[in-house]
């Protein structure tokens, strides 16, 4: 039998006064209530029997947060900014990391921007950024042994600019516990997550962002038009600032496609950029995303949008035998066969349920030429949502065949491979042993005669080697050795 979770507390550190979204996020914890919330702020609210309210100036507020840790009744003392938002099991996730007398418990955060799309994720086992709860009792002794458990997870969703004295006062008792306890790290397995069944879409979006896209884009609305799902969509072509005629080719296609939307996105190029402007303008309760240079097939959307009871975000097959089949050796692996720590759904087959979108922060437009798909799955799993995959939903893949695309394509996803290590090693994103990366490197010395060889090997050879020239790149960027 399990040991019963123990009891926390939650303090709300909010010197700028900024309360409602923390405490509001708190009253929807499942399936473990906080035991009491103390909000420490300037201002004078009425009286609410399920809150104490603890007056502070800015400078004092970091002193009230351990005056209100000390003073809990709980075993454990957790603490959140002001304007942050626990997703559901937040305490839940805590509690039972807790249960062996942890001195210490975080979780990963979403770092979001003023408008509430993703900025980054904080998942590193360092007090900076996290979210976290203390054993109670620890406060009140010195050098104790303890252990400080990392829960591999995104379980709180954090505005990027809160105060100075915000941070400092919800770390103050972090911060104590560190330096007056002799804390050994670890980490704590997330328990498995509920799969909760939906209902049918009521309305699918379908976004295409779009740059320049006037020679290919015809054929992908031609194969929109002929889709076989029968319920309520949309078409939203988002117009990345493109300069040819794409504006003029999804005008004409109006007709065969009486739900398409134009909708403008020139003030930054990126694919992530665009995609964003799509959810936000999107009708949708659904919402599925595919490139303007590839085909749907006819029964893609009916696939998607039959798999979506069952999943919150999914992802289909990519099949470049019809675009591209000189390139047969190229096919994109399906996600059950991908290896790199998490499954992912491809940016160019891919729908999620609106709402997953937005909590998890949207795509993270930082990301270019590469990565933003994995990030955003890998994001939706570590925030506890089902990520699925459906053969059926299958698109017509094009493959790049200028050899300084492909070059550019593979050598982004080198730096983003990199980014995205430096960014999920914690949660379990393991880089190439150096067995592995002695292997890729001499292979691509041995067979350098291959670029004054036969075409397809020299395309293999630059394939090869943009992307381990991306490896560097990243690396030197991110400051990690991810080669």
């Amino acid at each position: 039998m399990e040991a019963p979770l123990p009891e926390i507390a939650v303090v709300v550190a909010a010197p700028e006064g900024k309360w409602e979204p923390a405490v509001h996020s708190l009253l929807r914890q499942s399936p473990l209530p906080p035991a009491a919330i103390t909000v420490v702020t300037p201002d004078d609210p009425p009286p609410d029997p399920q809150l104490h309210f603890i007056r502070c100036a800015s400078e004092t507020a970091a002193e009230r947060c351990v005056e209100a840790a000390r003073a809990a009744r709980t075993p454990y003392v957790a603490f959140l900014h002001g304007r942050d938002e626990a997703l559901p099991d937040w305490l839940h996730h805590l509690a039972r990391a807790a249960q062996d007398d942890a001195g210490l418990v975080q979780c990963g955060t979403l770092r979001l921007r003023a408008d509430a799309l993703v900025e980054g994720i904080t998942l590193a086992p360092r007090l900076d950024g996290a979210a976290y709860a203390v054993r109670r009792d620890l406060l009140h002794t010195r050098d104790h042994r303890a252990a400080w458990v990392m829960v591999p997870r995104l379980l709180v969703r954090r505005r990027t600019d809160d105060t100075a004295a915000t941070a400092s006062a919800a770390l103050a008792v972090g911060t104590g516990l560190v330096r007056d306890t002799r804390l050994a790290p670890s980490t704590h397995a997330p328990s498995t997550d509920v799969s909760v069944h939906r209902g049918a879409p009521d309305l699918v979006s379908v976004v295409i962002p779009v740059r320049d896209g006037a020679l290919t884009l015809p054929a992908q609305l031609r194969a929109l038009a002929t889709q076989t799902y029968t319920a309520p969509w949309e078409v939203l072509v988002v117009d990345n600032g493109s300069t040819d005629s794409t504006r003029e080719v999804a005008e004409k296609a109006r007709p065969d496609l009486p739900g398409l939307r134009i909708v403008d996105a020139h003030e930054r190029p990126g694919e992530s950029y665009a995609r964003n402007r799509g959810i936000a303008s999107a009708h949708g309760d659904f919402i599925a995303f595919c490139d303007a240079d590839d085909v749907a097939d006819p029964g893609w959307l009916a696939a998607l949008a039959a798999a979506a009871p069952d999943v919150d975000l999914i992802g289909g097959s990519l099949d470049s035998s019809v675009l591209s089949p000189m390139y047969a050796d190229e096919q994109p692996a399906p996600m059950t066969e991908q290896t790199d720590f998490l499954p992912f759904a491809r940016g160019a087959n891919c729908a999620a349920w609106t709402d997953v979108l937005t909590t998890i922060g949207g795509w993270d437009e930082s990301y270019r030429g590469g990565g933003e798909d994995m990030d955003l799955s890998w994001r939706a799993h570590l925030c506890g949502y089902r990520v699925g995959y459906v053969h059926d939903a299958r698109m017509h893949y094009r493959l790049r065949a200028e050899l300084s695309g492909l070059a550019r394509q593979k050598w982004n996803y080198g730096r983003s491979g990199a980014r995205l290590y430096a960014a999920y090693r914690h949660a379990g994103f393991e880089r190439r042993d150096n067995r592995t990366v002695l292997m890729n490197w001499s292979w691509l010395l041995l067979h350098s005669s291959d670029l004054a060889r036969s075409p397809s090997l020299r395309r293999r050879w630059i394939r090869y080697g943009a992307r381990l020239s991306g490896f560097l790149a990243g690396s030197t960027e991110q400051g990690v050795r991810y080669l």
